[in-house]
């Protein structure tokens, strides 16, 4: 700051002061501000002193604010996947002690009164397991999903666990557009849940389809497209749009308005061949369509054509929905739901027939489902075309079959079909024909014959072969309730037998229908129920086969340890490569919070050496203004003259 120069000549004494005093004010608060620089190390005190800056720092205040809970994010996520991580470690060490007891309990080497022992000490690491699966950290349950308040796995009285929790991921925000999950749905960890999905179930379009649903639930781009109807020399032209429109139903409103009062108008129905596409009918002439520059909303209906007397467009793929009705589905066919007819459905000791005749919508039968069966969960398909019955019992089968008709079938959820494989029977064993092959039949007069089915691959193929021994006579179906396959023999009024062996046992035939009565089927078991193949489905099914001496099965239960113990070993990868990413996240947080800090320094911070400089030479002019001000006020009688 300058001194201002005291002007010569004969001033008032009073404008002098008061100029002197403005200075010396003037010095006083400048160094006030320099020595408030110093004790705060701040730049500036108020925002007003520089909008710019202060702007800049309230950014970057910001800025650091977030990145302390980002930080603190990652730090919660860190702890969450290592008690994770343990838990399942723990569990790991549960599948090699399961092994162990294999081996000890296989063969001649142990008495029965060993294997019931070395039952007892599966069920102590069944428990384990559960403990781990129930491990909660910080108030919260690791394994329950988002369900996540209470234990998500409970031990039911027939030695089943139920899972109370749901498949859901738990986001954690430690970046800008950065996630990272944090827990492990029960699901994920233990193979829990048993699911049967359907096929394509084909859902017609109707006028009730909502545009958002086509192509596989991509929906199309909405816009405007031109449409040129000419018969002669009459020629109508009309550009659409379908900007607004919801459904199918405001596509067919939209053109025809479009078109109505005209020479030619057009009408919009849904094909009545392929019930997968629109159709337009000019009432006479031609019609063509053709999407406007920039969009393409025709081509995404599959009604873009060059001039034709009626246009039936392309198949839009509309996924099902909650709201789809079940006579859409099959291409429009449905599913023929007489009264008295219904499913079969069979969860662990559970078995309930749904009626479904009087169901209009997917929801309905949903709801069905789901009020029969608590442990069953029902739902759209991931691919959107489907639908999918869950069960959350682990170590319990699951069976989907008919009751007296086809909804199971036309639903895609029979649990065996004519088309299942044999090599996907009996819990993925199959029913290995190859070598003996051949099945044993006493009819009903007594004869006997040798079916050979050796060669076949499905059911069907069974079917087929003991359909050629006496057509019409001899005939094999699948069951009319529930699951398997049926024999029926018209040849006499005696018992109707298969023949144990491991064919018949592997196709569920083993067995005799011993009443007079020749339409009375021999009705089979159901070889190919479901069941999740996890560590607590295998433990419980060791337990068993232990008590019963089973060492099949104890063989097939080795088998199904090895396959657990790589997939947990594949989940304990996971959730190291999801630590990995954090510490990378971290590492890059405490990197942008340098620069961020450096960047506010700068803006913000003082720089104590310029600011030590500018308090010397404020104080220096401070002092300059005061000897100013001291010889201004010596005054003299000359000074008056």
């Amino acid at each position: 700051m300058s001194i201002g120069p005291i002007l010569s000549g004969r001033l008032p004494n009073s404008f002098t002061a008061g100029r002197l005093n403005q200075q010396i004010q003037s010095a006083q608060a400048e160094l006030q501000r320099i020595q408030d620089q110093l004790t705060s190390g701040q730049q500036y005190l108020a925002p007003s002193e520089s909008p710019a800056s202060a702007l800049a720092t309230i950014v970057l205040q910001t800025r650091l604010e977030r990145q302390e809970q980002f930080k603190t994010n990652v730090q919660t996520d860190r702890s969450l996947l290592s008690a994770t991580e343990n838990a399942v470690s723990s569990v790991s060490n549960s599948v090699n002690a399961a092994k162990g007891i294999i081996l000890q309990g296989i063969g001649d080497t142990s008495t029965q009164a060993e294997r019931d022992g070395l039952a007892i000490e599966v069920g102590g690491l069944l428990r384990q397991v559960l403990n781990a699966s129930n491990t909660q950290f910080r108030g919260r349950f690791l394994f329950g999903g988002t369900e996540n308040n209470s234990a998500p796995f409970e031990l039911m009285g027939n030695g089943q666990v139920l899972y109370h929790g749901n498949s859901q991921q738990i986001g954690s925000i430690v970046g800008v557009g950065q996630q990272i999950v944090n827990n492990l749905d029960g699901d994920s960890a233990f193979n829990v849940l048993t699911t049967v999905e359907s096929n394509d179930l084909d859902v017609a379009l109707t006028f009730d389809t909502r545009l958002s649903d086509l192509h596989g639930g991509t929906g199309i781009d909405l816009g405007s497209f031109d449409v040129v109807v000419q018969d002669g020399a009459t020629t109508v032209s009309r550009t659409v749009d379908l900007t607004f429109a919801e459904t199918v139903a405001d596509v067919k409103t939209i053109i025809e308005d479009a078109f109505a009062g005209q020479p030619i108008t057009v009408t919009v129905d849904v094909d009545p061949l392929s019930r997968s596409g629109l159709r337009l009918t000019p009432s006479s002439g031609t019609v063509a369509v053709s999407d406007i520059a920039g969009s393409r909303v025709a081509r995404d209906l599959g009604i873009t054509s060059v001039a034709t007397a009626q246009l039936s467009g392309k198949n839009v793929n509309p996924v099902i929905s909650i709201h789809s009705r079940l006579a859409d589905l099959n291409g429009g066919t449905g599913v023929d739901a007489a009264p008295g007819t219904g499913l079969l459905i069979r969860n662990g000791d559970n078995s309930t027939v749904i009626d479904v005749s009087s169901t209009d919508t997917v929801q309905d039968l949903f709801n069905r489902i789901r009020l029969a069966n608590p442990d069953l969960d029902v739902g759209i398909s991931a691919s959107g075309d489907g639908i999918t019955i869950v069960s959350r019992l682990a170590g319990a089968e699951l069976s989907i079959g008919e009751s007296n008709g086809t909804v199971a079938t036309a639903l895609g959820i029979r649990t065996l079909t004519a088309n299942t494989l044999l090599s996907d029977l009996n819990e993925g064993t199959g029913a290995q024909l190859q070598s003996s092959g051949i099945l044993e039949i006493t009819r009903r007069d007594a004869s006997t014959v040798s079916v050979d089915v050796s060669s076949a691959q499905t059911v069907q193929q069974v079917l087929d072969a003991i359909n050629t021994v006496d057509p019409g006579n001899l005939t094999a179906t699948l069951n009319a309730v529930g699951n398997g396959i049926s024999l029926v023999d018209n040849s006499g009024t005696g018992p109707l037998t298969v023949a144990a062996s491991d064919t018949s046992s592997a196709l569920g035939l083993a067995g005799s229908e011993t009443g007079t009565d020749p339409t009375v089927a021999l009705a089979g078991n159901d070889v190919n129920s479901r069941k999740s193949q996890g560590l607590i489905s295998v433990l419980t099914a060791l337990e068993q086969a232990l008590r019963n001496g089973d060492d099949a099965e104890l063989t097939k239960l080795h088998s199904q340890l090895d396959v657990e113990a790589n997939r947990i070993f594949q989940t304990i990868g996971e959730l190291g490569v999801r630590a990995r990413t954090l510490d990378d996240v971290e590492n890059r947080l405490l990197d942008d919070e340098v620069l961020i800090n450096e960047t506010l320094s700068q803006e913000f911070d003082a720089d104590l050496a310029e600011v030590l400089s500018a308090f010397v030479a404020q104080q220096q002019v401070l002092e300059a203004t005061y000897r100013v001000a001291g010889q201004g006020f010596q005054l003299s009688l000359i000074q008056f003259l």
